[in-house]
């Protein structure tokens, strides 16, 4: 599962040449000799991007989940979906096997930048003022229980920066328009403009990040960050490549 850098048939670049290369060639072979093949998938099927206009855009199936036979007799209903790229010059893959496997409910978390919502202390207060039955210790501990059920209502889908979310939406929706039209002008300048803006909104993001983690992050580009990051390898590819 990949990016391997080749396609493996002409119809897999759009545009592109009616031939199969030498390097299609060779990835063809390799995949028959190790006895691999794509599974099922959804989505988009030009995986990856130059992010560029006019007849400079290349728009190609670079991207792959291969499965052999065992694969295919244990997971015969999984398959692949191809997501819109977001700031990435390739389109992120996910692999679904069968029914989601739940272990139960998470365990609760606070997280620090909760204090800095305006929403927080009348939270805390409304919860502390509530009168309960019992006696102090009782009291407490329901007054934690019924806090507890509280913040995670609230801030279950909350991000510090509400334009982040909103900026993803105008991104994916520009894309899901670039599938129809990949070289529209209007669109890859807009999409461009609606990255440059996310890149204003990283150090809150990243600070939620670093909370919501379960370790402390030392360098960018990890995990849950890597959505920003792609965004400036994208740009860097689109301006050098």
């Amino acid at each position: 599962m990949g990016d391997f850098n080749v396609s493996r048939f002409p119809q897999d670049q759009l545009h592109g040449p009616p031939r199969v290369s030498r390097a299609m060639s060779e990835f063809n072979e390799c995949l028959n000799a190790i006895e691999v093949d794509d599974i099922r998938s959804v989505g988009r099927f030009f995986t990856w991007s130059n992010k560029r206009e006019g007849n400079a855009a290349v728009n190609k199936k670079l991207d792959r989940v291969l499965g052999n036979w065992g694969w295919h007799k244990v997971f015969n209903h999984s398959y692949a979906h191809f997501h819109n790229p977001g700031v990435s010059d390739h389109s992120p893959v996910s692999v679904a096997l069968s029914v989601p496997w739940c272990s139960g409910s998470k365990p609760f978390k606070f997280l620090n930048y909760w204090v800095s919502d305006d929403r927080f202390l009348g939270l805390v207060k409304r919860v502390w003022g509530q009168r309960l039955a019992g006696n102090p210790l009782e009291v407490s501990i329901n007054k934690l229980r019924i806090l507890k059920r509280e913040l995670k209502s609230t801030f279950k889908k909350h991000d510090p920066n509400p334009r982040k979310e909103a900026i993803r939406a105008e991104i994916e929706d520009i894309q899901s328009r670039l599938l129809s039209n990949p070289s529209d002008l209007g669109f890859l300048r807009q999409e461009k403009l609606l990255i440059s803006n996310l890149g204003k909104v990283k150090d809150e993001e990243e600070s939620f990040l670093k909370h919501k983690s379960r370790i402390t992050w030392l360098k960018l580009g990890d995990s849950n960050s890597k959505f920003f990051h792609r965004s400036v390898a994208s740009l860097h590819h689109r301006n050098h490549g």
